[in-house]
C-alpha cells in the first residue's frame, strides 16, 4: 500500500434513488493527514457519496477507493480502519454510553484508550446514561467516539459537532485537528462554517450530484468572486486596547476609501461571542455547584474572575487567601478558578457528584 497516495479517490460516481440522480459524475479525493469538508445543500449528494464510499451503497456507475481498495468488496479488516460517524446512526439504545464505548473498543486490536477519549469529550459526565435518554448533543459526542475509537487511517465524520456547546465543540475541533496530524484523513460534512474555516485543510462543494469548488478555504473564497469581480476580504485584530478602538477604526476606514472599498467594522466577532459565552456558562456552572465534607485549604487564586463567593464571603479578584473549610457544611464556589487542596475545578466538581 503507498501511504503518500490520497486515502478516498472518487471518479465520475454516478448513483440514482428511481428517478432522483443523487450523484452525477461526482469526483473528489481527501488526502492523508488532513481534514476535507463537504460543504452543499440537504439533497446535494454528499450522504450518497459517502455512503458508496464506506460500502453501504454500490455505485451505478465511476469508481471509488478508499485506502486503494473497493470499499463494496473490503474485508472486515479494511473496514476496521474505517470510522464513520453518522447522525442518529442506531446507537443501541439499551445500553448505557459507557458500555456501548466500551464494546465499540473491544472490536478493534489496538484500539485508543477508553476512558481518556470519554474524559476529553465529557462523556464521563454520563457514562451510566442510557443512551436512548441522551440528548442530541450528547449522542453526537458518543457517536464520534465509537468513530475513532479504533484509531481509523480514514474517518468520515456527519455533522460532528451539531447540537453541541461551545465548550465541547471547541474540544471536538481540537480532537479532529489531532487525528489529522497523526495521519488520519477527516472527511467532514457540515453546515457550520465555523467550523469549515478554522479545521479543513480543503474542500468540496457538491451540489445535484456534482463538485462545483475544490481546494482549500481560501482559493474556493477567491475563486468565487462577488457581484463585479469584486474580492469580500475579513480580518481580525487581536489584542486591540479598549481606548484605541476609535483611531484604528478611523484608520482603517481611511484606509479603505483610498482603495474605493466600503468598510464594516464589528468589534463582537463569533470568536468572541463565543469566548464570552463559554466564560458565563463556566461561571454560572461554578455557582450552581456546592463542595462539602472537609476539603482544606481552600485558595482563591489571584487569576480568579473578578470575586469568589465561600459561604457568605466574598474575596475580591487578585487577592490569594486560604480558607478552612470545616467538616460537613455547605459552600457555593462562584469562580471556575478555585482550587482545593490543588484539585482542579474539574475534580472539585467529581468529588461533589460523587456525594
Amino acid at each position: 500500500m503507498d501511504d503518500h497516495s490520497p486515502a478516498l479517490v472518487a471518479t465520475d460516481l454516478a448513483h440514482s434513488y428511481g428517478a432522483v440522480r443523487a450523484l452525477d459524475g461526482l469526483s473528489l479525493t481527501a488526502e492523508r493527514g488532513e481534514v476535507t469538508a463537504l460543504l452543499g445543500p440537504n439533497g446535494a449528494g454528499k450522504t450518497t457519496a459517502v455512503s458508496c464510499a464506506t460500502g453501504l451503497l454500490r455505485p451505478d456507475a465511476g469508481s471509488v477507493r478508499v485506502l486503494d481498495t473497493d470499499p463494496w468488496r473490503a474485508s472486515p479488516e479494511h473496514r476496521a480502519r474505517v470510522g464513520v460517524m453518522i447522525q442518529d446512526g442506531g446507537l443501541a439504545s439499551g445500553a448505557t454510553a459507557m458500555q456501548l464505548l466500551r464494546y465499540g473498543a473491544s472490536l478493534h486490536a489496538a484500539p485508543l484508550d477508553v476512558d481518556e477519549v470519554a474524559a476529553h469529550l465529557g462523556i464521563d459526565e454520563f457514562a451510566r446514561t442510557l443512551v436512548r435518554r441522551l440528548s442530541g448533543g450528547q449522542r453526537q459526542r458518543l457517536a464520534l467516539a465509537l468513530a475513532i475509537i479504533g484509531r481509523p487511517d480514514l474517518v468520515f465524520l456527519d455533522e460532528p459537532t451539531a447540537g453541541m456547546d461551545p465548550s465541547i465543540r471547541r474540544r471536538v475541533r481540537e480532537l479532529i485537528r489531532g487525528l489529522a496530524r497523526t495521519g488520519t484523513a477527516v472527511v467532514l460534512t457540515t453546515h457550520l462554517m465555523d467550523d469549515v474555516v478554522g479545521l479543513a485543510d480543503a474542500v468540496r462543494v457538491i451540489s445535484r450530484g456534482r463538485v462545483l469548488a475544490s481546494g482549500s478555504v481560501q482559493e474556493v473564497v477567491r475563486e468565487h468572486r462577488g457581484p463585479g469581480g469584486g474580492v469580500t476580504l475579513r480580518a481580525t485584530a487581536s489584542g486591540v486596547a479598549p481606548d484605541a478602538v476609535p483611531a484604528l477604526e478611523q484608520a482603517l476606514h481611511e484606509a479603505a476609501a483610498r482603495h474605493g472599498a466600503r468598510l464594516e467594522v464589528s468589534s463582537a466577532a463569533a470568536a468572541d461571542l463565543e469566548a464570552v459565552l463559554l466564560d458565563l456558562a463556566l461561571m454560572q456552572f461554578a455557582l450552581s455547584r456546592v463542595v462539602r465534607k472537609g476539603f482544606t485549604p481552600l485558595l482563591v487564586p489571584s487569576m480568579a474572575k473578578e470575586y469568589c463567593f465561600i459561604g457568605n464571603s466574598q474575596f475580591p479578584r487578585g487577592r490569594e487567601q486560604t480558607y478552612a473549610l470545616p467538616e460537613d457544611e455547605v459552600y457555593l464556589v462562584g469562580t471556575a478558578e478555585v482550587s482545593i487542596t490543588g484539585m482542579h475545578t474539574g475534580e472539585i466538581l467529581r468529588e461533589y457528584d460523587a456525594i
